[in-house]
C-alpha cells in the first residue's frame, strides 16, 4: 500500500510532492491500538483536514513542489479465503494468496488540499466515471498490481500466461451505500468470461469529500470519517498466483 497504493491515489508524481505512507495492517474495524481511519498528520488540530476551504484550516504546504512532504497513515486489512487448516497439503483448489485488500487510502482530493492545490473538486478527483468523476481511482491501483505481478514472472511463465492464460484485466470501480459495513461486505469480484479467455476484476470504492460536517475527532463522540478513498484491491500475490494457476484452468486443466 505504502509504494503503490497511496502513491497513486494522490498522484503524488505528477503533483511532484512526497508522500510518506506508514500502511497500519490489521482488521479495518479495529480501532485501538491503531485507528482504523486513514489520517494526514503534521496538522496541531487533531480533527482538521489540512487546506480543507470548507473547515477554514491551512495546508500543510503552499504549493505542491520537490520540498513538499506529507506523511500519511493508511489502514489494510488482507482477506483470505485458505487460512491453511484444512488445505494444509496445498492441493491447488483454494489460492493462498489473499482474495482481496480491503485498503483505506486518504482521498486525491485530501491530499491536493493538504500540498496546497486551489479550487479542487471532488468530481474530478474522486468519483467514478460511472457518477460523472475523471477516473476509477481503484481501477487504476488494480490495474498496476496486474502490471507489477506480470513483470514479476520469469520468461517461462510469463510466455505460458500470455498463450493460455485467461487475461486479468480491471473494470468501473463500482458505489456502494455510505456506511463502512456497506464496503466491507461488498467484495472484490473477478468475473471470469471463459468464451472470452479473460478475467475482469472490479472493485467496490466509497469516498467522501474533504470536510467534516459534524463535530469529531480524537477528543469527540465521533472519529472524523471524512477525506478518504476506501479501495478493494486485487493484492499482487493474488496476480502472480493466478498467471501460475488458476488461470491457467480454462485452457489447461484436464477438463478443458
Amino acid at each position: 500500500t505504502h509504494e503503490y497504493s497511496m502513491q497513486i491515489m494522490s498522484n503524488a508524481d505528477e503533483l511532484g510532492v512526497t508522500i510518506n505512507n506508514d500502511d497500519s495492517i490489521h482488521l479495518v474495524t479495529e480501532e485501538f491500538p491503531s485507528c482504523h481511519l486513514p489520517h494526514i498528520h503534521g496538522n496541531e488540530t487533531n480533527n482538521a483536514n489540512p487546506g480543507s476551504p470548507e473547515e477554514g484550516t491551512p495546508p500543510l504546504c503552499d504549493a505542491p513542489t520537490a520540498d513538499c512532504h506529507l506523511q500519511i497513515t493508511s489502514v489494510t486489512q488482507p482477506l483470505y479465503k485458505n487460512d491453511g487448516t484444512w488445505d494444509y497439503q496445498d492441493t491447488g483448489t483454494d489460492p493462498i494468496a489473499a482474495t482481496e485488500l480491503r485498503t483505506k487510502l486518504k482521498s486525491r482530493q485530501s491530499v491536493y488540499h493538504a500540498v496546497g492545490v486551489e479550487n479542487v473538486s471532488f468530481a474530478e478527483t474522486d468519483m467514478v466515471v460511472s457518477d460523472g468523476g475523471s477516473g476509477d481511482r481503484c481501477a487504476e491501483i488494480n490495474q498496476a498490481s496486474i502490471d507489477w505481478a506480470f513483470a514479476s514472472l520469469p520468461q517461462d511463465v510469463a510466455d505460458r500466461y500470455t498463450k493460455y492464460g485467461q487475461k486479468l484485466q480491471v473494470g468501473a470501480d463500482k458505489t456502494t451505500c455510505a456506511a463502512g459495513p456497506c464496503w466491507i461486505n461488498s467484495a472484490l469480484k473477478v468475473m471470469k468470461d471463459d468464451d472470452a479467455n479473460t478475467a475482469t476484476v472490479v472493485s467496490t470504492m466509497m469516498a467522501t469529500e474533504n470536510y467534516n460536517k459534524y463535530p469529531c475527532g480524537e477528543d469527540k463522540l465521533l472519529p472524523c470519517a471524512t477525506g478518504f478513498h476506501y479501495c478493494k484491491i486485487l493484492s499482487p500475490a493474488m496476480a502472480v498466483e493466478w498467471m501460475y494457476v488458476d488461470g491457467l484452468r480454462n485452457l489447461m486443466s484436464l477438463s478443458s
